[in-house]
């Protein structure tokens, strides 16, 4: 009876230890697959994503410069435009020095 049972055993044994070796194979190769088409969609996500914010730099870069420029403008027109505005305090200021110094002649003159 006992070689009976080696007779069953044996090529179930055999049987079993190729599918599992079979199965192991498949499922780590089934693996792999996987891990390199998630790695490829990430990819592409990560592309898709630092495209996107190229773009939006460059916009924001754009943006950027045609306010620095606008700004420059209105700082350079309200530096002369304080500059003016000095000048005509100066003149003013003298003509006020002026006519208070002619007025005082005036009365002291009377």
């Amino acid at each position: 009876m006992t070689e009976q049972m080696w007779i069953v055993i044996l090529p179930s044994l055999v049987t079993g230890l190729i599918t599992y070796a079979a199965t192991k194979t498949t499922n780590k190769t089934n693996l792999a697959e996987t891990n390199i088409k998630n790695a490829t969609q990430l990819y592409q996500k990560y592309e898709e994503l630092n495209k996107g914010l190229e773009a939006k730099v460059d916009r924001l870069e754009h943006q950027i410069e045609i306010m620095k420029t606008k700004y420059e403008k209105e700082i350079a027109f309200y530096q002369s435009e304080v500059e003016r505005l000095e000048d005509e305090n100066e003149e003013l200021t003298t003509k006020l020095i002026n006519t208070e110094n002619e007025l005082r002649n005036l009365k002291g003159g009377i």
